[in-house]
């Protein structure tokens, strides 16, 4: 199973929509860069919690960056990871 698969299995949309992380804007699933919060490229791995729902030009200016925005964002999908509903 690839990545794309892997988050949207663990991630069900609200109502056929999703929203970029980094900027809000709502999002169909054909329009979603999901995004490696840690870059494979630094080691990060496919695993669900290093996975963001992000649109095309928020996924092109991070690009393989890790500052502090990262972390940020690896906290906020921890957290969303454990209150998820099950």
């Amino acid at each position: 199973m690839g990545y794309r698969e892997i988050y949207f299995d663990k991630n069900k949309s609200n109502h056929g929509w999703y929203t970029c992380v980094r900027c809000g804007k709502k999002l169909r699933k054909s329009d979603v860069d999901i995004d490696h919060i840690i870059p494979q490229s630094r080691g990060g791995s496919d695993n669900i919690l290093n996975l963001q729902c992000m649109c095309k030009t928020c996924n092109r200016s991070k690009q393989n960056s890790m500052g502090l925005d990262t972390v940020k964002d690896l906290g906020k999908n921890i957290v969303r990871n454990i209150f998820r509903k099950k």
